[in-house]
């Protein structure tokens, strides 16, 4: 019982201390943020942040942690790619538009993109890029199987490798990333974006 409201107060603190953190590096920016501006404004003594945290960097990464995990979270639960039928264009092309609009919405791992695109060996870039691979391998494994299933019901032609599919889309969806969270230029370009999506794929 007293272990259990240990475990508890700890999470909740640890939830406090990323959700003030969120809310700063947002605001502020990663190097503009420091460790007692975390403290002071979650109102926690600057050995509790570093009680629950190695520091100012291991904040970042379990917020962009945070991040991917419900990115990944919500796009199996929106795109029903385990469903009957478990494939379909209509589930490809969600799949596409709420992706980015999830990225869209994440602001550590927009600031990691930025950081990877104009500020080459800045410090974020070695963790998420470690945080990542996970994401990528995830995504990878996501497009071969549905290029697979997608053959399989004949909604893909069966010349389509999946190999070559999955490095493919993989490799335009992270170019486009650049494009629209790095230059800032996703709400300009949605439409196009969603049009390029349908018409891609013949909707």
């Amino acid at each position: 019982m007293v272990q259990n409201m240990q475990n508890e107060i700890e999470h909740g603190t640890k939830k406090s201390i990323l959700d003030v953190a969120r809310e700063l590096f947002n605001r502020f920016g990663y190097e503009k943020t420091s460790m007692n501006d975390i403290a002071k404004r979650s109102h926690k003594a600057k050995g509790s942040l570093y009680y629950n945290f190695k520091g100012k960097m291991d904040i970042f990464k379990a917020l962009v942690e945070q991040e991917y995990a419900d990115i990944k979270e919500k796009l199996i639960e929106s795109c029903q790619f385990t469903e009957d039928p478990p494939i379909t264009k209509d589930k490809v092309v969600k799949y596409l538009q709420i992706r980015m609009e999830l990225i869209d919405k994440a602001p550590m791992i927009r600031q990691t993109i930025m950081a990877q695109y104009y500020e080459t060996g800045h410090e974020i870039i070695t963790v998420a890029e470690d945080i990542r691979k996970d994401f990528d391998q995830w995504e990878w494994q996501l497009f071969y199987d549905i290029c697979n299933t997608g053959k399989k019901y004949e909604v893909l032609t069966s010349d389509i490798q999946p190999n070559a599919f999955a490095d493919m889309l993989q490799m335009l969806l992270k170019a486009l990333e650049i494009l629209f969270f790095a230059k800032d230029e996703y709400e300009k370009s949605k439409s196009t974006y969603e049009s390029m999506i349908l018409f891609l794929l013949n909707k």
